[in-house]
């Protein structure tokens, strides 16, 4: 709709000029309604097409890498209408190398994973540790001075804010967590398709919140005081229910919140509360508390925002039910934010990642798929938005092509993130079963379709 009135403007004023700046190789938010096939149409309506050539971000062996494996396809995303172009690395960057132990690391590794048929669930358990190895070997060496990434004749040792590892959503994001957690190395995730409404502090807030507002329902408070910001365990709440003092005192400072927040307001309050029963204290002591104290924060500022436009305490209760229950991940408010980014190894979703540059990266999970379950595409005429619903064989391939080409997109975006040098884990996955043994999926995936010109190969091939 905006390009057609854009259109519309430029086509009625001869000495006017339409101007479209824009990488359709970095096009991968369709699902925020992000329409590539109104990219293909303006194209196709102007005949001066105009390429940037030069990488300004990444080392030469980066640069020279992505042409390579892009270049091993002539579609290598999907459609004619966005070609790729090589393009040059920056003067500037001609000094960038990673080395460690005094030998220079190659720019780009492939880790494939050993095995036949590979199943999902093993491939990111085998991968998340190798990752997680990896990452401690270069921490270590870069504690000794061993692991340096170079800028000409200076060098500057590997640290843990250097490196990234970038994922597609938040169940991968836990597994690289736990896995650097069991080797003590720290780390911190961001998404920008998480809202702070979907953690589980947002809930454990509500429950405190109707607490306050009715101390004396013995239900309500008894939730309010199991959650993990107050750090009690069973035992303690049965000692309270079975001391008649203790509960009446539970309920009169409970009671003194309340009259707190309607004279002060929610933030004070909670503030109050926190101070009193040492919530961040009580969270940090525990393993990824810093991140549920950012969360816990966060939503007390949407809170009070909330509250100068709302009528009345119960109301805000209301607010915050509903936005639990339907949150908006698309309003920027509400994404949640990075507890912390100082001397830890991030992990980031790759849309977050998009515009973005990182020293050292690894995608332990990019040869993961998921194939197209409903025949929704767009006609490659008209680029009209079609959906089937008698899930015609014809109209679930071009839906597949469609979720291919967006994962390929994705793929480059990841890539182009890393400034010295990326390393990707793969494996002969496999998603269905097959007569044929050794038989794999991974020609279905966007890198496996680059590697194996999407052509299926056995574990064998992928050596």
């Amino acid at each position: 709709q905006q390009y057609r009135i854009f259109r519309r403007i430029w086509r009625r004023q001869a000495d006017t000029a339409l101007l479209l700046i824009g990488d359709p190789k970095q096009a991968i938010y369709a699902f925020r309604g992000a329409d590539i096939f109104t990219y293909m149409k303006a194209r196709g309506d102007v005949t001066a097409h105009y390429t940037l050539d030069t990488n300004w971000r990444s080392a030469p062996g980066m640069v020279d890498s992505v042409n390579r494996l892009f270049s091993l396809s002539d579609n290598p995303f999907m459609f004619r209408e966005i070609p790729f172009m090589p393009v040059k690395s920056a003067d500037k960057n001609q000094g960038l190398r990673f080395t460690v132990d005094d030998a220079a690391v190659p720019a780009m590794n492939i880790w494939l994973m050993p095995g036949e048929a590979v199943g999902a669930g093993d491939y990111q358990a085998f991968m998340a540790q190798l990752c997680a190895a990896q990452i401690r070997d270069w921490l270590s060496a870069g504690q000794q001075g061993k692991a340096l990434l170079w800028r000409g004749e200076k060098a500057e040792p590997v640290r843990a804010s250097d490196i990234t590892v970038l994922v597609r959503n938040r169940q991968e994001a836990s597994l690289i967590r736990d896995a650097l957690q069991l080797l003590s190395i720290p780390s911190v995730y961001l998404s920008n398709r998480d809202s702070v409404f979907e953690t589980p502090e947002a809930q454990e807030l509500l429950w405190v919140l109707q607490a306050v507002l009715a101390p004396e329902r013995e239900n309500t408070l008894r939730s309010a005081l199991a959650t993990a910001m107050f750090g009690l365990n069973a035992q303690d709440i049965e000692n309270l229910n079975q001391s008649e003092r203790a509960w009446d005192e539970l309920v009169e400072e409970f009671s003194g919140y309340r009259q707190v927040w309607r004279q002060r307001g929610v933030m004070p309050m909670l503030r109050a509360l926190m101070t009193a029963r040492r919530i961040a204290e009580n969270l940090l002591a525990t393993s990824g508390g810093e991140r549920r104290l950012t969360d816990i924060l966060h939503i007390s500022e949407l809170l009070q925002e909330a509250a100068n436009q709302l009528e009345s305490e119960h109301a805000l209760v209301r607010w915050l039910a509903q936005h639990i229950a339907e949150p908006d991940s698309n309003a920027s408010s509400q994404q949640m934010r990075l507890e912390s980014d100082k001397h830890l190894v991030q992990i980031v979703t790759i849309h977050k990642s998009k515009g973005l540059e990182y020293p050292l990266v690894w995608l332990p999970f990019i040869a993961r798929f998921r194939k197209q379950d409903q025949a929704f595409y767009h006609d490659r005429t008209s680029f009209a938005a079609v959906l089937d619903l008698g899930q015609a064989e014809g109209s679930m391939e071009l839906a597949e092509a469609e979720r291919l080409a967006e994962d390929l997109r994705l793929l480059y975006v990841a890539l182009t993130r890393a400034v010295w040098h990326c390393s990707l884990g793969v494996a002969p996955l496999s998603t269905r079963r097959s007569d044929k043994p050794g038989a794999s999926d991974f020609h279905h995936s966007a890198l496996g379709r680059l590697l194996q010109g999407g052509e299926a190969m056995d574990a064998a091939g992928l050596m």
